[in-house]
């Protein structure tokens, strides 16, 4: 999942509404809208966040 992360063609300064709306810029309209995938999308922009969260730390740790 982190390749697609890389895809997003958000900077690490982006925040979070933006990976969110990358994410969902992502998926299909048909994924978007259908109840029965919810969970699978819920967890597919927890994994955005969770990577950009990740990228974020590691430009504080080192001051990029």
């Amino acid at each position: 999942m982190y390749g697609t992360y890389l895809r997003l063609n958000i900077t690490v300064h982006d925040g979070w509404r933006a990976v969110i709306r990358a994410a969902a810029g992502k998926l299909t309209p048909q994924a978007r809208r259908d109840p029965a995938h919810r969970e699978a999308r819920h967890r597919f922009y927890r994994q955005m966040l969770a990577h950009h969260q990740e990228a974020q730390q590691l430009i504080r740790t080192w001051r990029l």
